[in-house]
């Protein structure tokens, strides 16, 4: 029957502890932006389970996550239905994941089941052409063909960036959260340098900081040899040479305007061309997208659709650095190769460098020519992609790649 309030608060108290989040370090009295990403899949996990379902529907529960967190939320599911004997369907667009999570799989193309069968059995003898497209996608290796320059366009040096922490007493102040702890690296012309650490290891902090936005306790930025002056009017002719793409295309366009209206904003940075309408135009050319899509509005696209405009934004100042921040996390395994193709056919030709923010450490991998791994708002290890993946040296790098789900080996060799 129906709950008081009481015997409510009593039962998601108990679903709290059983997610693992126990009340002397999670009251329920906390607020959802008082938590992390990981602890608030969690709550939502716990009210999913609290009326005891026979099935759990998770759709996408862990693409937003970094692999650690990934890997505990997971673990999370799996021991739900072992114990709570429930059902488990997981909807989701990462091959890595169902082959560890699931027994039976399906596979959907435009509203029909094209394949299904048991897990390893589908994985090892595919039949159905989307299936096949879908696992080579998932391990789509772009090809790369221009290479880095010996002259930074990025120089970060000796960065770090403190918030005040909330007192626990009237009279004493603690000491300040250090977010980023004296942190260097370059970004040369032409480069692709991935960052990738846990949620809360700092690196948004660092972002916000590289493209002016967050203030610095010590430590220079430079972009093109000039001081970012980070957290204080950077000027223009500066600010056109960094440009962001976000995760979510949709979040970051205002629904009620048009394409070519969305376009235009950052030429509140410069004086508007005058030929206006071809800039823009051929903007969304070099993304493979015709002039036609100005005059529609972005709920009309797919997701892949607006992440190609969201990146011709990005281009329309004819910027030097292109901050990608979780740029593809969101993407199904297809349109996720078609965007990692498109980015690297922009950098042979028009000489991009980026900065690659991501905790797909695949597509890492299939990007990057140098990876930094940041820990507790230090660079722990730096080096080339292919060593850092193949001979990582710190165990919080270890650690990382351990985490990251993998399709067994012996699964893919027929």
């Amino acid at each position: 029957g129906k709950s008081n309030k009481s015997e409510a608060s009593r039962i998601a108290r108990k679903m709290l502890d059983r997610v693992g989040l126990p009340a002397d370090k999670y009251p329920s009295t906390k607020y959802p932006h008082e938590l992390s990403g990981g602890q608030r899949q969690r709550v939502c996990i716990a009210m999913a389970i609290a009326l005891r379902p026979k099935l759990l529907i998770a759709d996408e529960p862990t693409t937003a996550l970094d692999v650690t967190t990934q890997a505990q939320i997971l673990d999370l599911l799996r021991e739900l239905v072992n114990e709570e004997k429930m059902s488990l369907l997981l909807i989701t667009h990462d091959l890595a994941v169902v082959a560890g999570m699931a027994d039976y799989v399906a596979v959907m193309r435009r509203g029909e089941i094209v394949e299904q069968g048991q897990t390893e059995q589908l994985f090892k003898h595919m039949r159905h052409p989307y299936t096949k497209q879908l696992f080579k996608a998932s391990s789509h290796q772009p090809q790369r063909g221009s290479e880095a320059q010996d002259a930074p366009i990025l120089q970060v040096r000796n960065v770090t960036r403190e918030y005040a922490s909330p007192r626990t007493k009237l009279f004493h102040r603690p000491p300040a959260y250090r977010a980023v702890n004296n942190v260097s690296f370059d970004l040369m012309r032409g480069e692709s340098l991935g960052l990738v650490g846990e949620s809360g290891c700092g690196k948004s902090t660092l972002t916000r900081a590289i493209l002016g936005l967050e203030p610095l306790q010590s430590g220079e930025i430079l972009l093109a040899g000039e001081s970012v002056l980070a957290g204080r009017k950077m000027s223009k002719h500066l600010r056109k040479k960094v440009q962001v793409v976000f995760q979510d295309p949709y979040g970051s366009f205002d629904p009620r305007h048009k394409v070519q209206r969305l376009l235009m904003e950052p030429f509140h940075l410069t004086k508007t061309p005058d030929n206006l309408r071809a800039h823009l135009a051929d903007a969304l050319d070099n993304v493979g997208m015709s002039a036609d899509s100005l005059d529609r509005y972005i709920h009309e696209f797919s997701g892949g659709q607006r992440q190609r405009i969201a990146i011709a934004r990005a281009l329309v100042l004819h910027p030097d650095l292109i901050v990608l921040d979780e740029a593809v996390s969101a993407l199904d395994v297809s349109i996720r190769a078609q965007i990692l193709d498109l980015l690297v056919d922009l950098q042979t030709r028009l000489g991009l460098s980026y900065l690659f923010i991501s905790h797909d450490l695949t597509v890492v991998r299939t990007i990057t020519d140098r990876v930094l791994v940041m820990q507790a708002g230090k660079i722990v290890e730096q080096g080339k992609t292919e060593q850092i993946f193949t001979n990582p040296k710190h165990a919080y790098t270890q650690q990382l790649l351990n985490a990251a789900p993998q399709i067994p080996r012996d699964w893919q060799e027929k």
